[in-house]
């Protein structure tokens, strides 16, 4: 079972994320002026829904709801770097008084294919949790906040609708998050989501 993260580790996964974004932008600026040709960051801004089970010992599933912003800089050809931040929550957890709200913290490769009508995109994204408004088992011991492990494996389609817009046609995850919930600490996840896809280009070093 994987340890709660103390609270100085938020602040190192987002120090950790923050280098790998500037380290791919280094890298994509780089790049840029090597070929001549101007080199767009994909910044995402998109709705997200999360499909939940319910507490242990209860049946059903529910929907946490929200959104993600998520931006990608060229590493090399089809090759980027990802980072992304997102938000859901709910009200109320069934068989449960209280709601469920959750952020998270996601960095990592992202392989781009080009096809006749848009883009397929797959992504393998590791990070960092933090749930809140909520009970967490926590040994034996409940606790309202906590913050864990976090990954998030799937793909998106994205349609091209000019040259700085475009349209995030669908996104499917497989989510893993690791809040303590008294039974195994580990919630697998489907989530979904579409969105528009603003292209912002990097700056030329003259």
């Amino acid at each position: 079972m994987m340890r709660l993260l103390l609270p100085g580790a938020w602040v190192r996964v987002l120090r950790c994320l923050a280098l790998f974004l500037l380290a791919g932008m280094a890298q994509a600026v780089s790049a840029q002026d090597r070929s001549g040709r101007e080199v767009a960051i994909p910044v995402a801004v998109r709705y997200v829904a999360t499909e939940a089970n319910a507490p242990p010992g209860t049946c059903g599933c529910f929907w946490l709801q929200g959104g993600a912003v998520d931006a990608a800089v060229p590493l090399f050809r089809r090759l980027s770097a990802a980072v992304e931040v997102a938000g859901v929550t709910v009200s109320r957890v069934p068989a449960s008084a209280r709601g469920l709200s959750e952020i998270t913290l996601l960095a990592g490769p992202r392989y781009a294919v080009p096809l006749r009508y848009g883009t397929l995109n797959a992504h393998a994204l590791f990070g960092a949790v933090r749930g809140f408004d909520a009970d967490f088992v926590a040994g034996p011991r409940r606790v309202d906040t906590s913050t864990n492990f976090a990954m998030a494996l799937g793909g998106a389609f994205e349609v091209r609708l000019s040259r700085r817009l475009g349209l995030r046609v669908a996104e499917v995850d497989f989510l893993q998050t690791n809040l303590p919930n008294g039974a195994g600490d580990r919630q697998r996840s489907v989530r979904v989501g579409a969105g528009i896809v603003f292209h912002v280009p990097l700056p030329v070093a003259r």
